[in-house]
């Protein structure tokens, strides 16, 4: 299959509910401030090659190439990190061209396409809750951290992260892609995704 799956982590922090800012880090707008959140790292794996791979600034050239040819599978891929990416001049694919296992997630569980977003109908669904709930396996961290750890030079914890997301995302994929079906972390139902 030419398949990738793929994720993102942002250079710039987000200022949590409780305010805080910690010092000498840089922050973005908020989750909607897309155009200034930067790119540290994209994971991907391809299933063509059969391999993980790291992109950052010195090759996201690369990451665009490989993408033109490929089924490109995400989770909240289509609303986030697509919109990153292109806000920081990196060509995404074709909304097309994309599988966002977040939106087929809601598309199943009868709660729409998350546009626009409700949390009382869309809520509950993210990557971590669905990891656990469908293979008792959990997120390595946190994606509000990521940026914190980035600007700190932890790279390597950034990229460990990024490239765990993309296991766990392609762990849900594979599933989907058998044709199984996945519980859903919010009613513990059982929800058949569409094969792509």
């Amino acid at each position: 299959m030419k398949a990738l799956i793929y994720d993102i982590e942002i250079v710039k922090a987000i200022v949590g509910k409780d305010g805080v800012r910690l010092p000498d880090i840089n922050y973005c707008d908020g989750w909607n401030d897309h155009a200034n959140m930067g790119v540290s790292v994209i994971g991907a794996y391809d299933y063509a090659e059969d391999r993980y791979r790291t992109f950052c600034a010195d090759n996201f050239y690369a990451f665009e190439e490989l993408a033109k040819d490929r089924l490109c599978v995400g989770f909240n891929s289509i609303k986030f990190d697509n919109t990153v990416l292109a806000a920081s001049d990196i060509v995404v694919p074709d909304v097309s061209q994309c599988y966002d296992l977040l939106r087929e997630t809601w598309i199943a569980a009868g709660a729409g396409n998350g546009d626009p977003f409700n949390f009382k109908l869309h809520g509950g669904y993210g990557l971590d809750a669905m990891c656990k709930v469908n293979f008792g396996t959990a997120k390595t961290g946190n994606g509000a951290l990521a940026p914190v750890l980035w600007q700190r030079g932890e790279i390597g914890k950034v990229i460990d992260y990024c490239l765990n997301d993309v296991r766990l995302t392609k762990q849900l994929f594979d599933k989907v892609l058998a044709g199984e079906l996945l519980l859903s972390p919010v009613s513990s139902q059982s929800l058949k995704l569409r094969v792509p």
